[in-house]
């Protein structure tokens, strides 16, 4: 089984946000798997990057979103309205993102207001998608030291530059 990034698939991904039906993607619907990668960047865009969580969870995420973070409960609503609170105050570098056989995973760099470049935490988010729909959940988080002294020069971020991979 190979993990396929989205950069490599933007090529045989002929849809745009454009093409596809305007409104919600839920409740479910059969999709191909390019206009489930176009519904995925779509959705990724919106929370990560615009930080826009209620359009990004109205227009892609189902009501019965099963959440595993243990510092959000499930469900739609519940699971924006906390984000909401949550997200602003971050600052969120989409460093990569794949997806295949309906799941979906993003790797971000992110830090809080007055942190610095040293206070960051990589997170990867692992999505789970029905058709055009995300449907549940996954986290792993791990935080850099503020003021730890790494082996490896590449450890987590350090040392590399990432813009925004959507």
């Amino acid at each position: 089984m190979k993990l396929t990034s989205i950069s490599s698939l933007l090529p045989l991904c002929a849809l745009t946000a454009a093409q596809l039906p305007a409104g919600p993607n839920c409740p479910s619907r059969t999709v191909t798997p390019s206009e489930q990668l176009t519904i995925f960047k779509s959705f990724v865009r919106k929370f990560y990057v615009e930080k826009n969580v209620p359009a990004a969870f109205t227009d892609h995420v189902a009501e019965s979103y099963i959440q595993h973070n243990p510092n959000f409960l499930s469900g739609r609503q519940v699971a924006s309205d906390g984000l909401s609170k949550y997200l602003p105050a971050l600052n969120i570098t989409v460093t990569k993102i794949a997806l295949f056989d309906n799941h979906g995973w993003v790797l971000v760099k992110q830090t809080k207001e007055g942190e610095g470049e040293k206070g960051y935490t990589a997170v990867v988010d692992v999505f789970r998608m029905e058709g055009s729909c995300v449907v549940e959940h996954w986290d792993v988080i791990q935080q850099r030291a503020r003021n730890a002294s790494f082996v490896n020069p590449l450890a987590i971020f350090d040392g590399q530059n990432y813009t925004n991979a959507v």
